[in-house]
């Protein structure tokens, strides 16, 4: 009960507006997690989880002021990957204004596929991001398909799949969309070869 107490006023921290104090307790959170003999029964207690992902989604992920470390120090904990609440969020980041922060939220979502779910589960989640009404974000897409590619190969993902989305791209209005599409059409088939030109033809 005790560790309950303490995880709850941890939530109740991660809500106040002093940046420094909010990734204090995300550490603070995490050292609590990884710990088994402080939370015996965190992994169980789906509703304090559930309860602790929500209220960083909403105060971390979706604030204005994106820090990348608080994000990194959550998501390699063990907790399920929340796609719902989080992965929303990530998408919309893909197209923030600052290339820092484009950057972590590129590398944030490898770490999601890495450790928390596998790439063809988080991609199946992220697709709608193909039509985002922000055309940086629909970019940072295209981008971030690249780098899972490159990091967790052609066979991590079902590309027939993920295809007519990029194909759709190379009519986007913006000329970096395109350029981005084309750059994920040329990745995917030095990965897969002929197979690529294969499914582009039957579209």
């Amino acid at each position: 009960m005790e560790e309950e107490v303490s995880m709850e006023y941890l939530l109740e921290q991660v809500m106040q507006k002093d940046l420094g104090k909010r990734l204090q307790v995300g550490q603070e959170i995490m050292e609590l997690i990884l710990d088994e003999e402080k939370s015996p029964d965190m992994e169980r207690d789906q509703t304090l989880l559930d309860r602790m992902v929500d209220t960083v989604a909403s105060s971390w992920v979706n604030s204005s002021n994106f820090k990348g470390d608080s994000r990194y120090s959550l998501i390699e904990s063990p907790v399920p990957p929340h796609d719902k609440e989080v992965l929303p969020s990530l998408i919309d980041r893909l197209g923030d204004a600052k290339d820092q922060v484009r950057d972590q939220d590129q590398a944030l979502l490898l770490k999601i596929m890495d450790q928390a779910a596998n790439p063809q589960y988080v991609w199946e989640r992220m697709m709608g991001g193909f039509k985002h009404k922000n055309n940086r974000t629909r970019e940072g897409l295209c981008l971030c398909l690249i780098s899972t590619l490159n990091v967790f190969g052609s066979q991590s993902l079902t590309l027939s799949k993920i295809v007519p989305h990029i194909c759709n791209l190379l009519g986007d209005p913006t000329s970096q969309v395109r350029d981005g599409a084309m750059s994920c059409l040329v990745e995917i088939y030095r990965h897969v070869g002929e197979r690529v030109r294969m499914d582009l033809g039957k579209k």
